[in-house]
């Protein structure tokens, strides 16, 4: 199938609001932060609505349009200084979570190579885990339960190269790395210690991954 030139447009509005958000978010410009923050996530949203218009209503866009709703509340709830927001937004995010997982584990397979993967996850976040546990207190036990359903989607959108790396596979492998280091820059900001510009460093992962997921709705369209 053809990808109409509104969807590469779209993409190019992403991109030049995420580096004019990042620009603001670096000089500490609240208002505009504000603005342009929730924009990028909208962005991603309406690339997948155009998708859904263009190709028609599938389970998979289905799911990454409801997803990208979620994080886009999420995203709004946390881009706020003045107060934290934190527990509300993880909310959202692991709404958003369940929604790609429920994506990504529609026509799945397992390969070798997948209980490889698994090990790693688990030593990886046994690592990370401890880190929390020092210094989450009464927030670990959710942190736990929120890293639990972010394996889950990040382990199903890693395994869609079983069926192999073509353009939809890595795409949303890749994305689901970049999820993984925004959310461990997120968690270190949040319960370890303060990370000078942290929500810059975030969305510099963050913000790609979401792109990435969003274009995994047009490109599930052309295998």
């Amino acid at each position: 199938m053809i990808v109409p030139e509104y969807l590469y447009q779209l993409t190019a509005a992403y991109i030049i609001v995420f580096m004019v958000r990042e620009y603001v978010a670096w000089k500490g410009i609240l208002l505009l932060k504000y603005f342009f923050t929730p924009m990028i996530t909208a962005l991603a949203v309406f690339i997948v609505l155009s998708s859904l218009i263009v190709y028609g209503a599938d389970r998979y866009s289905l799911f990454v349009f409801a997803s990208l709703i979620a994080a886009l509340i999420a995203d709004t709830l946390l881009m706020i200084e003045e107060i934290s927001l934190l527990k509300n937004g993880m909310v959202f995010f692991i709404l958003g979570h369940l929604f790609y997982a429920a994506a990504f584990c529609y026509d799945i397979t397992f390969s070798a190579w997948n209980s490889v993967l698994l090990i790693i996850l688990l030593v990886v976040n046994f690592i990370h885990l401890r880190l929390m546990k020092k210094h989450a207190g009464r927030m670990f036990i959710p942190v736990v339960f929120y890293v639990i359903i972010i394996d889950i989607m990040g382990y199903l959108a890693i395994i869609k190269l079983n069926s192999g790396a073509g353009s939809f596979g890595i795409t949303v492998a890749l994305a689901a790395v970049l999820f993984w280091t925004s959310d461990f820059i997120l968690s270190v900001n949040a319960f370890v210690k303060t990370i000078p510009h942290s929500t810059v460093y975030t969305w510099l992962f963050y913000a790609p991954a979401q792109l990435l997921f969003a274009w995994s709705a047009v490109l599930i369209n052309r295998i």
